[in-house]
């Protein structure tokens, strides 16, 4: 028998058919070979990176997609993109569930007689949509195509409307459910611009938001929470939050100034009166006070005061902070009932002071300013109505569940001829349509977006079509051809337009930059953009013909609502990502559902508990959900998140809470044509039925016990000044005491790993916790395991209340909230280790807790030893179903029931950094190795390296007067410690 050699061995074993997947693999690839002869852009265990960019919001963040054997298995964000910057939030980090979603069409559908969906071979579909469409073009009444999409503004934006124009066609509808027309009108009214422009808080020096919550949904929120980061660094810069509930925005002010829905605008007034009364702004010129003066005079202090329930002196400290301020800025939500007198109010405030001008760049605007408003969509439902609609496409919206249901869509569509709905997941929109071509999802996709004038990013395929899906260009061109011809649409597909769109791009801005390495280039870092300053000329000022409502307007009995959208879900568009239903609410900490808040007050008046089932009733409709008792919204103000209460979208999405657009206000703001997210008069119904909210938190409070801790911003600044240090007991040798440790210390060689948690730039917003579950397996447990405690998760973000009086009866301004990430802390005398019989758990050489999953016999006694209960149990073996489990990390094991598993600081990336560090014959550097939660958070509120480097960063921030260790009295030796909070405290406010 001849010799079965190592490389014959290796030839028989690794068949394998991943390039069937590989997206940027030739031709030639795309068959089941050996990997003997691999496809040019696989190497089998090493990631290819390609660069991207992410459309779960029209944001427009840059990010990277890991592929491995040709299959996605994370995205991080592009450092190099001027948007994020490397960050994402956790609808970024969930956006590779999208890809995977099981419950994605396969393939073309179309409805039969009997209004079910069977499947079409594409050349028929095709056919059949091109024949509907050309007896009409014909005719020459292509006037009745209309095409519905989400936020596009580059290439895709380009192409539809020369596809329509040539079809005799101008009915291109960019749509988003939050636009910010109130927004966009003031704009209009006091900058005269046509648009939102771009932001910069980080150069602001002191930030008043009048119910703008940018840390979550507000324009561009990883971004904004970057600035913000910067904004609120140690320093003299006030966070000023007017509003009717604690955000996770308004959580993070010095100041929130509780006032009812659609009562922002007379607080601002209020503080503009005072300016101009008390003389606080003497650079103002006699005509610009006199406009102003003219603008408030309606609004006496004494009415104001009434109107809002804010006191005077608040008011009045306001005004001298903002008179004493050299770059303020004010910003402006649009949930309240007079959003857009609040956005003019905040405008106005901008223009006041020159240095502002540093804050706001006018010339750079979002391409949000492009996108419809709501009243242009109602006008598209009454067309429908009236059959003036002959054939409507709708790609990447689902106006059916992002508009008020009293403006009938459903009837609509069922009166138009042809609905074409080009979505990957049957939505509520798409069960209308008569066919459903479905298109690749972004991440599957070319083409080019503008989220801003001078950003202009690539979408690339980052893998192959996963399914029997097609490019939405390419469709389309198909279509267009059979109606029109090739000469009116020459492109051989959507590729060669992009290109050509592409070169136009070039031609304009580089013209001295050959075409193919303009490409070249752009694809590999993403895109192309000109980072540009605002200039610090005096903003513009003008606002004829405009005026504030008069005080007096008889008030609607009963309390208001305030629909609100979440940092997980957005408007619903992310609510069949897994990941996502699962990560908690960062203020009530609830998952799979959603939740009616009620102030504890109003809950005791109407004999309400915590999971009542409350009915809410509205002139237009009901909806039905659990009562959330909270301080943090006032009495006379319910809220609910957007984003739950599909009908459809898949099955992690269907079935789950409710849609409060249910019972939103059919009427539109008649300054701006934008939809009311809060109405007046709600009535409150009590059923006899309860639903247990399944949420993640133990207790609302702290009880004392010092896990999230703080320091007040003058303590700290007296404490650095004086170089004190902290009393930390380092996981190193040196913080080893023979009087108070039992065991002798670990010898650690090389490395000892640790990780700085700042807390005062810590958001909460999560997107640790969901990179945290993508880079590691960690699997979702559902509803049902939630309930029993059963979560997963390896990293969480607690979230304590420190109510400034008694609880569950503190004023909403009155509670102030922390957070805490929570991660296994790699301590260096850990408890875990001595309790198990079979030594599962390790210390390592490098001070990591190391556990071994195949030691592991589940008898639990390290979960019970933990004092930071950092340790999950498999109780079961969690479905993954095809093709989620598609994007499973090869790098890390996958766990099965029966072991207990635990944040491992991502030590997969630790070996990859020192496999690279002993090719170069060096140590691993400080910064080469970033654990997936330390990559993605917006803030910079983690960091990570090794101790035994004196110049790490970690090694520094250490020896920071903020420094602590949680439950340091165990003597336990963490190695993940936390700064401390900075509370700043301004007597004026």
């Amino acid at each position: 028998m001849s010799e079965f050699s190592r490389r014959n061995f290796l030839k028989a074993v690794t068949l394998a058919g991943t390039a069937a997947a590989a997206g940027c693999s030739s031709e030639s690839a795309r068959k089941l070979i050996p990997y003997i002869i691999p496809p040019e852009d696989i190497v089998p265990g090493e990631a290819a990176w390609y660069a991207t960019t992410c459309r779960e919001c029209p944001a427009g963040c840059g990010i990277l997609a890991k592929n491995r054997e040709g299959r996605v298995v994370k995205v991080e964000g592009n450092p190099l993109h001027p948007v994020n910057r490397g960050k994402l939030c956790p609808r970024g980090q969930a956006s590779v569930q999208g890809l995977y979603d099981p419950d994605r069409i396969r393939g073309p559908m179309k409805k039969n007689q009997k209004g079910r969906f069977e499947p079409i071979a594409w050349d028929q579909a095709e056919r059949e949509v091109a024949a509907r469409l050309g007896e009409g073009v014909e005719k020459g009444d292509g006037k009745g195509i209309f095409f519905l999409t989400d936020l596009n503004s580059g290439s895709l934006q380009s192409f539809l409307l020369r596809w329509l124009d040539n079809l005799g066609s101008r009915n291109f509808l960019s749509y988003e459910p939050f636009s910010h027309e109130p927004l966009r009108k003031a704009n209009q009214l006091v900058f005269g611009l046509e648009g939102i422009p771009s932001y910069r808080l980080d150069r602001a020096d002191l930030l008043i938001s009048f119910g703008a919550d940018f840390l979550e949904t507000w324009l561009s929120n990883v971004e904004y929470a970057r600035q913000f980061a910067d904004f609120h660094a140690p320093g003299n810069r006030p966070f000023i939050y007017v509003g009717p509930r604690v955000s996770l925005t308004s959580s993070h002010a010095d100041r929130f100034i509780s006032v009812s829905p659609g009562n922002e605008y007379p607080v601002a007034l209020g503080i503009l009166r005072i300016l101009l009364d008390d003389d606080l702004l003497p650079a103002l010129s006699p005509g610009r006070k006199a406009d102003l003066q003219e603008l408030t005079q309606a609004w006496p202090i004494p009415v104001i005061l009434a109107k809002t329930g804010v006191e005077e002196k608040t008011l009045r400290a306001v005004a001298r902070l903002f008179s004493r301020a050299k770059r303020p800025l004010a910003l402006a939500g649009s949930g309240g009932l007079n959003p857009t007198e609040t956005a003019v109010a905040a405008n106005l405030f901008c223009s006041l002071i020159p240095g502002s001008a540093e804050t706001i760049d006018l010339e750079n605007r979002s391409s949000l300013s492009d996108a419809v408003s709501a009243g242009q969509m109602k006008e598209l439902a009454e067309k429908m109505k009236n059959g003036e609609v002959q054939a409507l496409f709708i790609h990447r919206a689902n106006p059916l569940f992002s508009l008020p249901h009293s403006w009938e869509w459903e009837g609509g569509l069922k009166k138009v001829p042809l609905v074409v709905s080009f979505s990957s997941i049957l939505d509520e929109t798409g069960e209308f349509a008569h066919f459903l071509l479905p298109t690749h999802t972004p991440l599957e996709s070319w083409e080019a977006f503008t989220p801003r004038k001078d950003v202009w990013s690539l979408l690339q395929p980052v893998m192959g079509a996963l399914f029997n899906t097609r490019l939405l260009g390419d469709l389309l061109i198909s279509i267009g051809k059979m109606i029109k011809g090739p000469e009116k649409f020459p492109w051989e597909n959507y590729f060669h337009y992009l290109r050509e769109f592409w070169e136009e791009k070039r031609k304009k801005e580089v013209p001295e930059q050959d075409s193919e390495g303009f490409w070249q280039e752009s694809v590999r870092s993403g895109g192309f953009w000109k980072i540009s300053s605002p200039k610090a000329s005096p903003l513009p000022w003008r606002l004829g013909g405009f005026s504030f409502p008069k005080p007096g307007k008889t008030e609607v009995p009963g309390p208001r609502f305030l629909a609100y959208p979440t940092i997980q879900f957005f408007d619903g568009r992310e609510a069949n990502r897994p990941w996502l239903q699962e990560l908690p609410d960062p203020i009530t900490q609830v998952t799979w559902g959603s939740w009616v808040e009620l102030n504890p007050e109003t809950a005791r008046n109407l004999g309400i508990r915590r999971g009542d089932l409350l009915r809410l009733k509205s002139t237009v409709g009901t909806l039905e959900a659990p009562a959330y008792p909270y301080s943090g919204i006032r009495p006379d103000t319910l809220a609910m998140p957007i984003g739950q209460g599909h009908a459809g979208y898949g099955r992690f999405a269907r079935g789950r809470g409710e849609n409060p657009y249910r019972i939103l206000s059919a009427e539109l703001d008649h300054f701006s044509g934008g939809l009311f997210m809060s109405l007046p008069g709600i009535i409150v119904e009590r059923t006899n039925q309860s639903l247990i909210l399944a949420n993640t938190d133990g207790s609302l409070y702290q009880h004392g016990r010092g896990f999230a801790q703080a320091i007040a911003q003058q303590d700290y600044e007296k404490r650095k000044k004086a170089g004190e240090k902290p009393h930390i007991k380092v996981p190193l040798p040196s913080g080893y005491d023979r009087r108070e440790d039992f065991y002798p210390s670990h010898q650690h060689k090389d490395y000892r790993w640790a990780m700085v948690v700042d807390l005062d730039r810590c958001i909460g917003c999560g997107a640790c916790a969901v990179a945290c579950a993508a880079e590691n397996n960690v699997p979702v447990v559902g509803r049902e395991q939630v309930l029993k405690g059963r979560e997963m998760s390896w990293l969480r973000v607690e979230r304590y209340f420190e109510p400034e009086g008694p609880v569950g009866s503190v004023a909403p301004e009155k509670l102030r909230v922390r957070f805490l990430p929570m991660l296994c802390q790699h301590c260096d005398n850990a408890p875990c280790e001595p309790v198990c019989p079979v030594f599962a758990p390790h210390h390592s050489k490098e001070g990591l807790n190391n556990q071994v999953y195949n030691r592991c016999i589940g008898t639990r006694f390290c979960s019970q030893n933990c004092p930071y209960k950092a340790r999950r149990f498999n109780f079961f073996t969690y479905p993954r179903p095809e093709p989620l489990n598609w994007q499973l990390n090869p790098d890390v094991t996958v766990r099965h029931k029966g072991v207990m598993e635990k944040c491992s600081f991502c030590v997969q990336r630790i070996k990859e950094a020192k496999l690279k560090a002993k090719y170069e014959d060096r140590k691993v550097r400080d910064g080469e190795v970033t654990p997936a939660c330390v990559q993605t958070c917006p803030t910079n509120a983690l960091v990570f390296g090794n101790l035994l480097d004196p110049q790490s960063l970690v090694s520094r921030l250490i020896h920071d007067p903020r420094a602590y260790q949680v439950l340091e009295h165990l003597n336990t030796k963490p190695a993940v410690i936390y700064l401390k909070k900075i509370e700043r405290v301004w007597e004026e406010i």
